[in-house]
């Protein structure tokens, strides 16, 4: 299975749509509610973040056994 990459769903997430509107000053309340506030998102929505936590585990974890030529590619 391919994976589109970390920018093409980042349309799908809360936060980006207050990124697409005009920047303005956030009072003292709208940002204590947005920490507080939790955020809802679908099953699918939480089974995509953990394939990319993952995915990002495994490359850290490649980045060091390259570093390390522990990999035994010779």
């Amino acid at each position: 299975m391919t994976t589109q990459p970390l920018y093409a769903d980042a349309g799908n997430f809360p936060a980006a749509s207050l990124l697409r509107h005009e920047h303005r000053e956030l009072q003292p309340q709208e940002i204590a509610t947005l920490l507080t506030e939790p955020i809802k998102i679908t099953d699918d929505e939480f089974e995509i973040i953990e394939m990319r936590y993952q995915q990002a585990l495994a490359l850290m974890n490649l980045e060091y056994l390259f570093a390390e030529g522990l990999l035994g590619c010779m």
